[in-house]
């Protein structure tokens, strides 16, 4: 197939046209009748009638075609009117469509067009594709359709059950359904016929898998960061290899492979982001996921997985090693052979079921005893385990479970005194005449050792914590509202920073008091580029608007008491109920008391890095693409060059890497290594739209009306066309409940340079909307919650 030049892309019907010309070898265009504005309302009656002739079908589809959509600057996708099944036969109801579709276009030019076809007969599938990713023009093919009767569902946005396929352009596909392979087929030929690898392409299947295509249209390219230059051909074939190798069977682990997740087990997705900075993925691998976490599970009882890394990086997008985190959750004295068999379990149900990746510990892992645990492992029989392997695997959960919340010497009781040593250890560091460089390293050590490592224990005791209070839901103890008034009536931080705030809008706390005591606080921890609380006080809080909130409490009757008195006797837990009770307490609280302990000492580090930093020319941008060991290295080791030479040669080598790391679109779980180059969206994944942040406060879909939307993030429920007005106030960011990857809201935010985020899903769109502010991070895939 030749082509000559580049296609000059004009209206909808005439690209269509355009295409009747060519050979789409396997895919087809629906008969075309164009109606000019002037032309049909002079001669109506006429073109009505020719309309009425020109097709066989007795439905039709009459479609925009308006020379104000669909060009270089912007695509306009979905904005103006369809009317779908017209009964041709009649004439007034053909009249009335071609009249709204018309009239959807507001100012109509006597040369505007509308476009009508043939509805297509038996629509198995309508779906959207880009030739390349929409936000950096990477080499890929993102596939967005719909199962249904009608051709507008990935457009219109009004429905989250899309399925989203992402393929890699340039590695021949090896594997997966007969649809993709097929749509993908029809792109490169299209990508020949316009001499254009940035297309947007709607389509529909047939029940006879017959590809139709309904428009062709460029992908916006203005205002975007362009990576399609970006070779990724070596660095997929290195990681695919390496995926390989970290794969095989391990002498020191369970289980016959590897699977790797970007939630399971200390959620790095949540915690840094799918694409952080060096400085940030460098810390968190410090204090945290290089030794701490395997430090704690050994500590607590766990099997032994130290200088095991959790987190792997690929890329620079951080993923968990779930084998050897889920080895890392079987306790040290069950049998070998029923770990091994436990783990391979483990393995086999997140291979069958990948949505679980960010909910492991609640769907696939047993990690700790609770009262109604030997109802859930029941699950395990219909897996070949025998009841006398679960009782085994029960009573070593019982046992690890006793040890860690004993009302004397429970494990968790020694993590929380270590947290109050670090207090005393950084107000030594700070005032000592340590050099920087050397305040940063014993912060970083002592953080690892009193603060992060003890808050790993405590944080494990929380989620036992919240295990036992569910199975006293599940056994009928307590209501989930007596659940939720627990939780309330606990003493947190958070809850005491709120009471002290309220006293500052009330003058009966000074601002520097608050700051001194909460100043520390940033929203992304990790991250040098998220200012703390003392930094920006007046864009996080709102003094002057404080509402005075009534302080929970919650008391257990005598009767549940009892029951759970009962409870714990029959299974054998080794406390009552006032120890328990009192357990639950200090283990919630304390994991978020030491969370704040120590990220006191990280602050400061991150403080102390830019006050280094600046000394040598570095600003904040510059140093989030720092790895920390060089700064660690400076404390013990001493070479030739400068410090200025050493920090610039590594951010530089950063940023250069970086770049890929942009580039590279990857899945949540890699269950083989292929899963790298051909992978399906989790159902529940959220959209995000455009590399950009935004940190505003939100404005609810009943409240747009009487609102200044002026930088606000806007919450509305679908990614619906009609809330187009949206982009004319200015807005800071968008959140919908329901759309996908295609929809009109996502490609107008894309084109707009707009972060949203597209489809969030019931739970996080109920979540995020009760907060008074938030922060998009959609380079990061991150929403966070600010106040």
């Amino acid at each position: 197939m030749e082509v000559s030049k580049t296609y000059n892309f004009k209206t909808k019907a005439e690209t269509l046209k355009y295409l009747q010309k060519h050979d789409l070898e396997d895919a087809r265009v629906l008969p075309i009748y164009i109606a000019s504005r002037k032309d049909y309302f002079i001669n109506e009656k006429q073109r009505l009638k020719e309309i009425q002739e020109y097709f066989d079908n007795e439905y039709l589809i009459i479609r925009s075609s308006s020379k104000s959509e669909d060009t270089i600057e912007t695509s306009s996708a979905g904005k103006f009117h369809t009317e779908l099944n017209v009964y041709k036969n009649d004439i007034e109801a053909l009249r009335q469509a071609l009249t709204k579709v018309f009239l959807s276009y507001g100012r109509v030019e006597d040369d505007d067009e509308v476009l009508i076809q043939p509805m297509l007969k038996d629509l198995k599938y309508s779906g959207v594709v880009f030739t390349a990713d929409i936000d950096t023009l990477a080499p890929y093919y993102i596939i967005n359709y719909d199962e249904g009767k009608t051709s507008d569902t990935v457009t219109s946005g009004k429905t989250n059950a899309l399925t989203t396929n992402i393929v890699y352009k340039h590695k021949p596909i090896s594997r997966g359904n007969n649809l993709v392979n097929k749509v993908i087929k029809s792109c490169k030929v299209l990508e020949k016929i316009f001499n254009n690898s940035f297309l947007d392409i709607e389509f529909g299947v047939d029940g006879r898998e017959n590809i139709f295509i309904f428009q062709v249209r460029p992908i916006v390219k203005s205002g975007k960061k362009d990576l399609s230059n970006i070779n990724l051909d070596d660095p997929l074939k290195k990681m695919k290899k390496k995926i390989k190798k970290l794969s095989s069977p391990h002498p020191n682990l369970l289980g016959r492979k590897a699977i790797f997740g970007v939630m399971p087990d200390w959620n790095p997705a949540e915690i840094v982001g799918l694409r952080p900075k060096k400085l940030a993925i460098s810390l968190y691998k410090e204090l945290i996921m290089d030794n701490i976490w395997a430090y704690q599970r050994d500590n607590y009882g766990y099997r032994n997985l130290r200088s095991h890394p959790l987190l792997i990086s690929f890329l620079g997008v951080p993923y968990i090693d779930v084998r050897a985190s889920f080895n890392s959750f079987i306790p040290k004295t069950l049998n070998e052979n029923i770990a091994e068999k436990l783990m391979d379990f483990y393995l086999h149900r997140l291979s069958e079921i990948p949505t679980y990746h960010d909910k492991v510990e609640f769907e696939i892992v047993h990690s700790c005893y609770y009262l109604n645990l030997a109802d859930k492992l029941e699950d395990l029989l219909p897996y070949g385990f025998t009841k006398n392997e679960i009782k085994r695997i029960e009573f070593a959960l019982l046992e690890m479970t006793n040890n860690i919340i004993d009302p004397k010497d429970g494990l968790y009781k020694k993590d929380l005194q270590k947290v109050s040593i670090l207090e005393k250890k950084y107000e030594k560091v700070m005032n000592s005449d340590l050099a920087i460089v050397d305040k940063i390293y014993w912060l970083s050590e002592d953080c690892k050792r009193y603060g992060t490592l003890p808050f790993a224990g405590i944080a494990r005791t929380g989620f036992i914590a919240i295990q036992f209070l569910e199975s006293l839901i599940s056994m009928g103890i307590m209501t989930r509202e007596e659940y939720n008034s627990f939780m309330n009536s606990l003493n947190t931080i958070n809850k005491q920073m709120n009471v002290d705030l309220l006293s500052v809008s009330k003058n009966k706390m000074k601002k520097q008091d608050f700051l001194n005591k909460y100043g520390h606080i940033r929203p992304g921890t990790y991250d040098i580029l998220s200012l703390r609380y003392d930094e920006d006080f007046d864009n996080y809080f709102n003094v002057d608007q404080m509402e005075i909130s009534i302080e929970e409490k919650f008391e257990f009757t005598n009767k549940q008491m009892r029951e759970i008195d009962q409870a714990l006797q029959e299974n054998g837990v080794q406390i009552n109920s006032d120890e328990l009770i009192t357990f639950i307490r200090e283990a919630i609280e304390g994991r978020e008391y030491a969370k704040y302990i120590f990220t006191k000492s990280l602050s400061r580090i991150i403080q102390l890095i830019i006050t280094f930093g600046n000394k040598y020319g570095f600003n904040r941008d510059d140093l989030a693409f720092l790895d920390f060991q060089r700064i660690k290295e400076l404390y013990s080791t001493l070479d030739h060059r400068d410090v200025k030479d050493i920090f610039k040669q590594d951010i530089n080598k950063n940023k250069e890497f970086y770049v890929y790391t942009e580039a590279v679109k990857l899945p949540s779980v890699i269950i083989e290594a292929e899963d790298i180059y051909h992978f399906s969206l989790l159902l529940e994944e959220p959209n995000y739209i455009t590399l950009k942040k935004v940190r505003e406060k939100i404005i609810l879909e009943n409240k747009i009306k009487n609102s200044n939307l002026k930088g606000k993030i806007i919450f509305i429920e679908s990614a619906d066309p009609g809330y187009d007005f949206l982009f004319s106030k200015n807005i800071g960011g968008l959140i919908t409940q329901f759309g996908g990857a295609n929809s009109h809201m996502a490609i107008r935010c894309a084109e707009l340079g707009i972060p949203a985020v597209i489809g969030a899903g019931e739970k996080n769109f109920k979540t995020w909307s009760r907060a008074d502010t938030l922060e998009i991070d959609a380079l990061n895939k991150q929403v966070r919650v600010i106040s």
